[in-house]
């Protein structure tokens, strides 16, 4: 955040070959060494900072010197390289599968996907859960640390700029006539982090579409009582965010209103799990129920089905909350590395440990292409696909509908 990785890297090598000048041979591999193991961490730790041809250039030539220096190093700078561009590939790949995904849901708006629903793909609402997990778990652990520390980095200096748009200008200006200018914004290579955002978002209105397509009210009902035991499903296996978005799709206005719909609903588990997403207290009773499962899968030690999946709107809001409320720098101008402390812990045991979740049941691709391709309405058709479930009843809802109509004459 203070200085750019490849700056970073630059410093470390000089430091640490003008270290090895004067000193013993023995020294002088224990100082290598030292900074093998640093170079381990980091390319563990944040592989992404190495995704682009200066860095990985830089890396190379490092790793070229200190072999020529120390053959007996060869393997330790073999290993870390192998490692890194292991875990490149993998992001590499990743984002091919995404891309295809996309392209295959743009592309999906069939008669078929009208008629049909969940149910008709996916019976059981455990079966449900458990290939959400999937999904969550797929989208889960190619997320990099650093991506959540870009996040609000990007975060704030979008606000900066549209408070200050004169001085964002001229800070950007400035920036670019230095050269040696070292606190910056790192450029954003990867967004594993965007994707997941965009993925429960899509799992909101998945929900709230699959229930209003259906115009017949004991399809509703059917739908409305399957994503409940879905939610509950999804509680029970420690996916905190798949039931989150579940919960969010049926509170969204196009299906709460449906007032006919929801007097037929048994809705105790329903308001038993909408204690969990209470935001009184900072949401303390989501985060002692997350804190619980964590403890239990580190008793564990992250063994299969010891699964935990953070809400992770919360995580963004929390770091978001730590990097806002505490200085970049000391009194004396110093780098405020107790902030930073307090925020990599947090980062690591609220949201990285997670990623150590695995499940053992078995994942049918076929009901992960339904819910990942099938088409979801927008706003505004979710609520025309509302009010032809459930006529308009109030002044306000009229007024909303009669806008929607005008919307869609003008349009056509």
């Amino acid at each position: 955040m203070h200085i750019q990785p490849s700056i970073l890297l630059n410093k470390l090598a000089q430091l640490t070959m003008n270290s090895t000048i004067y000193s013993t041979r023995d020294r002088s591999i224990r100082i290598m060494n030292n900074f093998l193991d640093v170079l381990s961490q980091w390319t563990r730790t944040f592989p992404y900072d190495f995704r682009n041809t200066d860095m990985i250039t830089q890396l190379e030539e490092t790793l070229k010197k200190i072999n020529s220096y120390e053959p007996t190093l060869q393997s330790a700078t073999h290993h870390i390289k192998k490692k890194l561009l292991s875990k490149l590939k993998a992001l590499e790949n990743y984002e091919e599968y995404i891309r295809q995904l996309n392209t295959k849901a743009l592309n999906n708006h069939t008669h078929m996907a009208l008629i049909t629903d969940i149910i008709n793909e996916c019976p059981t609402p455990i079966l449900f859960a458990q290939q959400l997990t999937h999904i969550e778990l797929d989208r889960l652990k190619p997320i990099g640390a650093e991506e959540l520390i870009q996040y609000y980095i990007m975060k704030l200096s979008l606000e900066e700029a549209q408070a200050h748009p004169t001085r964002a200008s001229n800070n950007e200006a400035r920036a670019s006539n230095n050269k040696s200018l070292e606190i910056v914004h790192d450029k954003k290579l990867t967004f594993c982090l965007e994707t997941y955002v965009q993925w429960f978002n899509r799992l909101t209105s998945f929900v709230t579409t699959e229930i209003v397509k259906h115009t017949q009210k004991r399809l509703r009902i059917r739908l409305i009582s399957y994503f409940i035991d879905a939610a509950y499903e999804c509680f029970c296996l420690h996916n905190f965010n798949s039931m989150f978005g579940i919960i969010g799709g049926l509170n969204m206005q196009p299906v709460k209103r449906l007032k006919r719909t929801w007097e037929k609903i048994e809705s105790n588990k329903l308001e038993q799990l909408e204690q969990y997403m209470n935001v009184s207290k900072n949401f303390a009773n989501y985060r002692l129920i997350f804190k619980s499962a964590k403890e239990e899968a580190e008793k564990y030690g992250w063994t299969v089905d010891k699964i935990v999946i953070p809400f992770t709107s919360l995580v963004l809001q929390d770091v978001y909350f730590i990097k806002t409320h505490s200085k970049d720098n000391t009194v004396s101008g110093g780098i405020n590395l107790k902030k930073y402390d307090s925020m990599a812990k947090f980062i690591s045991e609220e949201f990285v440990q997670c990623k150590q979740s695995k499940c053992s049941f078995e994942r049918n691709d076929v009901i992960i292409n339904y819910i990942t391709t099938s088409p979801t309405f927008n706003e505004n058709s979710l609520m025309l696909a509302s009010f032809e479930c459930e006529p308009p009843a109030t002044s306000n809802e009229k007024e909303k509908w009669t806008m929607l109509q005008a919307t869609i004459y003008t349009s056509s």
